[in-house]
C-alpha cells in the first residue's frame, strides 16, 4: 500500500475511534439532561443548510454511502443535505462531528479584548427549559467546543493536509460536475 494511501487509512481509523468517544461523552450528557432535551428522531432545526466538514469526515460519508451520493438527491435547500422528507438524518451513523452533540449546553471559551480568557453558554432554543439555567450547570456537564474540534483538525491535516478545504456537504452529491436537487 503506497504511503499516502496508508496514511490517509489511519486517519480515517483515527476519525472513527474519535466519533465513537464524542459519542460516548454526547450520551453522558444527553442522560444528565435528558428532562430538558426535546431532540429526537426527525428535530431537524440545527440541520441547517451551508454546512462544510473536513476533508477526512466527507470521505467518511463518501466510502459509506456511494448508492446515496450516486442515485439520491440532496435533500431541499434550507435545511441539511442529508435530511429525508421526514426530518431525518441519511447519514446518521457517518454524520460529521458537528452533529453529534447538537441540542446539548455547550461551553465556548475565548479570550477577551484584555486578553482575560471568558465563558459563553448556549444551547438550542427548544432545549432552554426544562433544567436549571445554563449559568448554574457545572463545567463537566457541558459540552466544552474546542478539545475534539483540535483533534479532528489534526486527523484532517493527516488526512489532507493543513491547508485542505473543507467540503460542503451539499456537494458530495455531485455527479458529472452538476449538483442534484429536488
Amino acid at each position: 500500500m503506497p504511503l499516502a494511501a496508508e496514511r490517509r487509512g489511519a486517519a480515517l481509523a483515527a476519525l472513527y475511534d474519535l466519533h465513537a468517544e464524542i459519542d460516548r461523552e454526547a450520551e453522558r450528557l444527553t442522560a444528565i439532561h435528558a428532562e430538558r432535551l426535546v431532540c429526537g428522531r426527525g428535530c431537524a432545526a440545527c440541520c441547517l443548510d451551508g454546512l462544510s466538514v473536513a476533508p477526512v469526515e466527507a470521505e467518511r460519508i463518501r466510502r459509506a454511502h456511494p448508492a446515496l451520493l450516486r442515485e439520491g438527491v440532496p435533500g431541499p435547500e434550507g435545511g441539511c443535505a442529508f435530511l429525508d422528507e421526514r426530518g431525518a438524518c441519511r447519514v446518521y451513523a457517518d454524520r460529521p462531528s458537528v452533529c453529534r452533540s447538537q441540542g446539548l449546553p455547550l461551553r465556548v471559551l475565548y479570550e477577551d479584548d484584555e486578553e482575560a480568557i471568558q465563558e459563553r453558554r448556549d444551547i438550542c432554543p427548544l432545549n432552554r427549559e426544562g433544567g436549571p439555567a445554563l449559568e448554574a450547570l457545572a463545567e463537566d456537564v457541558c459540552w466544552l467546543i474546542g478539545p475534539f474540534e483540535l483533534r479532528l483538525a489534526a486527523i484532517d491535516a493527516s488526512f489532507a493536509g493543513e491547508e485542505a478545504s473543507r467540503v460542503p456537504l451539499r456537494s458530495l452529491f455531485e455527479r458529472d460536475g452538476a449538483v442534484h436537487t429536488r
